[in-house]
This record gives C-alpha cells, structure tokens and sequence, in this order.
C-alpha cells in the first residue's frame, strides 16, 4: 500500500525563543487608592534587576525582590514601594499605601 506524506515530519519543527511563557513587555497599574502609583509600566528591552525586568514609567518602577519572592511598585512621589504582587496582576496594598489596591494588566509584543 502507497504511503502519504504530508511534509509535517521533524524536519519542519522549529523552536522560536527559549519556551516556555512569553513575558510581559507592559504591565498597566490601575485602579490603586494610591492614585500616583498608576500607570503603564515598560520595559525598554534590556534592563534587568535581580534576574528578571524592570518596568517604568517616567518617575515610578516595578521591580522582582528575590528574597522576598515579590513584584513591588516603587512609586517615588508616595516615597517608598506602594504595593507588592506575586504574579504583576493581583498587588496588595503596603508601607501604609491607600486601599483599593491595583489591578495589572499585562501587554505582550
């Protein structure tokens, strides 16, 4: 009996990146009783703090504490970190930060 190929065979498998989840290029803040701390958070391609991005806006940044396993907003006119997340989506109010805590929405290109 012939047999039939399509061409899908191992030959045309190709891995693009380095697997795994992408990472967020954005993350937007929102929503945080601590108004100063929203905003659109980037990261310019290249900087990295503790092994993982660094996000900014013109005066603020989210940044990864290792040691305490956290994402944590640096917001510079509240003067200390306002918030802290395990997963840059769901943040928890800190250092006497203002409730409701933020929302972050995550953006990829």
């Amino acid at each position: 009996m012939p047999r039939l190929s399509l061409g899908l065979g191992a030959q045309n498998i190709r891995k693009v990146g380095g697997g795994g989840s992408p990472e967020p290029t954005a993350v937007l803040i929102s929503g945080a009783g601590t108004a100063s701390s929203n905003g659109n958070y980037v990261w310019d391609g290249a900087t990295l703090l503790n092994g993982e991005r660094y996000y900014q806006t013109v005066s603020n940044s989210i940044f990864w504490l290792s040691s305490e396993s956290y994402w944590f907003i640096e917001d510079t006119i509240f003067g200390d970190n306002t918030y802290r997340s395990s997963d840059l989506i769901t943040w928890v109010a800190i250092n006497g930060s203002a409730d409701p805590s933020p929302t972050g929405t995550l953006s990829y290109s």
